[in-house]
């Protein structure tokens, strides 16, 4: 018994949160295929420092609650004594992430836009916080990308927006620095259709309100169940713009699939596809070749956050070989602040980063085409990169009246 205590003890734990559960499970559909990799990678422990430890990845569900994912972090920090967290998710840092600063258990999440991370608990770009970090796009970045996709066409130049009233769906609303902001500033005339709440089935007044205005793009932060309310109302009151890139409803196959025939052609910015051109720091496999073994293991099509959650544990065991004592938080918290890795997601570097706490990543844009002799309906193929050049193009963006000729 002595014995076995003291091997737990000397054990590497790893708390890992995820929404296995709930509106948001459609994000962690790969999280348990990905930790069961990295659990084979390490069944025999990993060597630190001159010392082998044993490797324990616990796993908690949030059920896509953040009140629950507060109460998740709080157990994993006071009850199960993490040596490091990670979250793909950002409810688990706004509820969680003053715990971990306050104890001092280093604390990585993901999935979400720098801008976000830094304002839900009060922090500046200068000043990040002691022990929680993020890697992760740019909502600015976001917004040049939706730019220049959209300046790539011939359009009147006349945007319908709407956005989820949430956080996010705040920061891209924002007109000074979001979303909105940015194609304004471009020279693209607004139509704002405003925020919508997430039990709400009835988008005629914004739908009609784009109508009116000829409104060539539609755009915004829209979930894919409201999204297919929404494109079928559309298509009842005959508004049929010729660009819809919504962030959040086309992330995912199933979202786009549930369009039927009229999901052909709308776009989504890329967080991470098997066309771009990086490899896994911990396995060495390509972008592409994490994808190929996703859809070999389960039979389905991949999705970005495959990308994400396999980087997420990049940059924690990273943090733990690096920090020469993974039982030490401080010196994990360090290696975290010096770290600068290739992952699979392209360069992870908190060091050069001009946000403290937060290492800003790649990402493209892309649009959904059907594949008729494809092994699944819909492929999603990056389309441009105004933000990043080592991400190279895989077809010409298209208007939806062209898709349709």
């Amino acid at each position: 018994m002595p014995n076995i205590a003291r091997a737990k003890e000397n054990s590497i734990k790893i708390g890992y949160i995820t929404s296995l559960t709930g509106p948001r499970a459609e994000f962690s559909e790969p999280a348990e295929w990905n930790v069961e990799k990295f659990r084979q990678k390490y069944a025999n422990g990993i060597d630190i420092g001159g010392k082998s430890y044993p490797v324990e990845i616990l796993v908690r569900d949030t059920q896509s609650n953040p009140a629950r994912a507060g109460q998740v972090v709080s157990d994993l920090i006071l009850r199960d004594r993490v040596d490091i967290l990670l979250a793909d998710d950002a409810d688990s840092h706004i509820t969680g992430g003053e715990l971990a600063d306050q104890v001092g258990v280093p604390f990585v999440s993901t999935l979400t836009q720098w801008e976000p991370f830094i304002a839900a608990r009060g922090s500046t770009p200068e000043k990040g916080y002691p022990f929680t970090f993020f890697f992760g796009f740019s909502a600015g970045d976001l917004a040049k990308n939706y730019v220049g996709q959209w300046n790539a066409v011939d359009t009147n130049k006349v945007v319908g927006d709407l956005y989820v009233d949430n956080p996010p769906g705040h920061v891209f609303a924002d007109t000074d620095n979001g979303l909105a902001g940015a194609f304004i500033k471009a020279g693209y005339e607004q139509v704002p259709g405003g925020f919508y709440r997430l039990d709400t089935d009835d988008f005629s007044n914004q739908i009609g309100k784009f109508k009116n205005a000829n409104a060539d793009i539609m755009t915004g932060f829209v979930f894919a169940p409201s999204f297919v309310t929404l494109w079928n109302q559309a298509a009842q009151m005959g508004y049929s713009p010729e660009v819809v890139t919504i962030a959040a409803a086309f992330l995912f196959p199933s979202g786009v699939e549930a369009l039927g025939d009229r999901g052909n052609g709308v776009s989504t910015e890329v967080w991470w596809s098997p066309g771009v051109p990086f490899s896994s720091s911990q396995t060495g496999q390509s972008a592409a070749e994490l994808a190929q073994q996703w859809t070999k293991d389960t039979g389905r099509q991949w999705t970005q956050p495959i990308g994400y959650m396999h980087a997420l544990f990049e940059v924690g065991f990273n943090a733990l070989a690096t920090s020469g004592d993974p039982k030490n938080p401080v010196a994990v918290r360090d290696a975290i602040n010096a770290m600068q890795i290739d992952s699979v997601l392209g360069p992870i570097d908190f060091v050069k980063s001009p946000v403290k706490s937060c290492a800003i990543t790649d990402m493209a844009m892309g649009q959904w085409f059907r594949t008729p002799d494809g092994p699944f309906e819909y492929d999603l193929l990056i389309t441009s990169n105004p933000t990043a050049p080592a991400i190279n193009p895989q077809a010409d963006f298209k208007l939806l009246s062209e898709l349709r000729a």
